[in-house]
């Protein structure tokens, strides 16, 4: 498992979880649970293949329940950028390239997304390449 495909479990998920760990006791069962409900592409044994697929059919997708899906965005956000918030009003500018690299992922991500949505994002990404002062985009004749 990875933190780039990590995704929070859902309150639903913890509970399958803390089921199976507490009144079961099945530690590994419980663990392989854990990795199938926040790592969508984790590979589980064959034994444990149906159960997996039920947990992770705990999760609705997002047009089933937008509001939720926004908040566990925001929160994996927040919980990437909080201590590099900390660090750079403490005072440490090392912070601040690893907020622009997040940020601009964030960005590359919204125009994937938004032109999956049917919107026209020329302009804007345009704007955004200049900001992050991007060859080929600092001159008008360019874009």
């Amino acid at each position: 498992m990875t933190t780039a495909t990590y995704v929070p479990p859902t309150r639903q998920q913890v509970e399958t979880i803390r089921r199976v760990l507490v009144h079961e006791r099945d530690i590994e069962r419980a663990a392989i649970l854990l990795a199938a409900a926040t790592c969508p592409d984790v590979k589980v044994p064959r034994l444990h293949s149906a159960e997996a697929a039920t947990i992770r059919a705990q999760r609705p997708p997002a047009h089933h329940d937008l509001s939720a899906a926004l908040l566990r965005i925001t929160r994996a956000i927040d919980t990437e950028t909080e201590g590099l918030y900390h660090h750079q009003d403490a005072g440490h500018p090392d912070a601040t390239p690893a907020l622009r690299a997040i940020a601009f992922r964030l960005l590359e991500l919204g125009f994937t997304i938004a032109e999956h949505a049917g919107l026209h994002t020329h302009d804007i990404e345009t704007a955004v390449a200049q900001a992050y002062d991007l060859p080929g985009y600092g001159d008008e004749a360019a874009g």
